[in-house]
């Protein structure tokens, strides 16, 4: 039998909640917690990732694994990413709001798109002293009290009124005119753009996109094809075909196909519903 995979997740609270929706925790005694690897979807947020274990394997596009940073700066996603664990599993990472990321990160946060990168050389931070200590902590409490304490000391100001430009797409699930929301908060199509890839990484009309594809794991997980076209109505898509379109784009995959072959993990993370909750 498969090795059991251990999953946690514990919201963030305090000040630093408005840029960190969550600290999570990944254990699993050898790679056989994980035996299928993970397909990582884009989920509109960036996340920072700490591997304690054995560094995780990534397929590249010339279609061979290769060895991952052990500390991820994780940009936001248009595409589907594969990975793997390459032994023993021991991660700890960050989840953030979708303008989270860059009261913590200097620069845009643009350039991190489609990227899984160094976070060290990102950050411009020797973190294998951090690494050492969240080594040496077990408990998820004491890992997430050393995170919150190192980025107490990297806050920054962010972008005020893009967090809320997120935060209403969010809530409208992408069903936001744009142009509209840019009125809203005084800012022009043209501002509001570049504004908000800055802060958010994405352009918002992309990222209303995702937030209507993330919406469907919320909406529905059955694969009856009636069930597909009433999804694809309610999660703000013009007929199925508009439907499939999207979900191929940032998945690479039908809709049925993607949930048949899911691992837990993969529907955990895209699951608008789970954000806050606790998993075992």
């Amino acid at each position: 039998m498969p090795e059991p995979l251990r999953f946690d997740r514990l919201p963030v609270t305090g000040a630093l909640a408005a840029h960190v929706e969550s600290c999570w925790f990944m254990r699993g005694a050898s790679a056989a917690a994980l035996p299928e690897g993970h397909r990582i979807l884009p989920d509109g947020c960036m996340e920072i990732v700490f591997q304690l274990g054995a560094p995780f394997l990534e397929l590249g596009g010339d279609g061979r694994w290769h060895e991952q940073p052990a500390r991820l700066l994780v940009g936001q996603m248009t595409r589907r990413v594969e990975v793997r664990p390459g032994g023993e599993i021991d991660t700890v990472g960050l989840h953030f709001h979708p303008a989270g990321a860059a009261a913590f990160v200097e620069g845009s946060m643009k350039r991190f798109r489609d990227c899984i990168g160094d976070l060290d050389a990102a950050l411009g931070e020797d973190l294998a002293p951090l690494a050492a200590r969240l080594r040496q902590s077990r408990s998820n409490a004491s890992r997430m009290a050393l995170l919150m304490a190192w980025l107490q000391g990297r806050l920054r100001p962010g972008d005020a009124p893009m967090a809320e430009a997120s935060r209403l797409l969010q809530l409208a699930a992408g069903q936001l005119d744009i142009p509209s929301l840019g009125l809203a908060l005084g800012l022009g199509e043209r501002q509001l753009r570049r504004r908000f890839e800055t802060a958010v990484g994405l352009a918002p009309k992309r990222f209303a996109r995702l937030l209507r594809f993330q919406r469907v794991f919320e909406q529905q997980r059955e694969s009856d094809a009636t069930v597909w076209a009433q999804v694809a109505l309610e999660c703000g898509y013009f007929d199925q075909a508009h439907f499939n379109r999207d979900f191929r784009a940032f998945s690479g995959l039908a809709p049925r196909q993607l949930l048949a072959d899911a691992d837990p993990l993969t529907a955990f993370f895209l699951s608008v519903s789970s954000k806050t909750a606790r998993a075992a």
